[in-house]
């Protein structure tokens, strides 16, 4: 998943990709890394990688993250203004609603589905979290795979009208 996101006066690029087995690539701007991911009950990751183990907490509030990283805290808000925040379906995009893990796929691309359809599956703090339909169409993109984790308003599903 790539994303834009604005942190101070400067613009990040980031990409995180699933490696399976609860490993990431992960990529900052140019700077590149693999990281192990463990998901604790109370929402906090164990990352781990070549620097060594760090605990990070995500919060989320509108487009805005608020990131504890160990004794590090930046506030990062979504370089987008197209987008609509947690769950929601602004341009076709149904989003996660909080950090999670991807459990489930339910759909495909150029599946037609009806409104409320489950569409994806996220485990967060112990529960599983549907991601449904807002109104009957056809799956254009599915952008998440099973066993990545995602951060809270990353797009995991592109929705287009129905054609008549």
């Amino acid at each position: 998943m790539k994303s834009l996101w604005r942190d101070g006066d400067r613009q990040r690029e980031t990409e995180v990709r699933s490696l399976g087995e609860g490993r990431f690539l992960v990529r900052v701007d140019e700077a590149e890394f693999t990281l192990s991911v463990e998901v604790s009950p109370d929402g906090r990751m164990r990352l781990r990688g070549e620097a060594g183990d760090a605990v990070a907490e995500v919060t989320a509030s509108g487009s805005r993250r608020f990131v504890r990283l160990g004794t590090l805290e930046f506030v990062l808000d979504r370089e987008s203004s197209t987008r609509k925040r947690v769950g929601g379906a602004h341009g076709g995009n149904l989003e996660a609603p909080m950090p999670g893990v991807v459990t489930r796929l339910m759909v495909a691309p150029g599946d037609e589905v009806t409104k409320g359809q489950p569409l994806v599956a996220i485990e967060a703090m112990k529960m599983e979290h549907l991601i449904r339909a807002p109104r009957d169409g056809r799956v254009a993109r599915v952008d998440a795979a099973i066993g990545v984790l995602v951060q809270g308003g990353v797009a995991l599903v592109a929705l287009v009208e129905l054609k008549d």
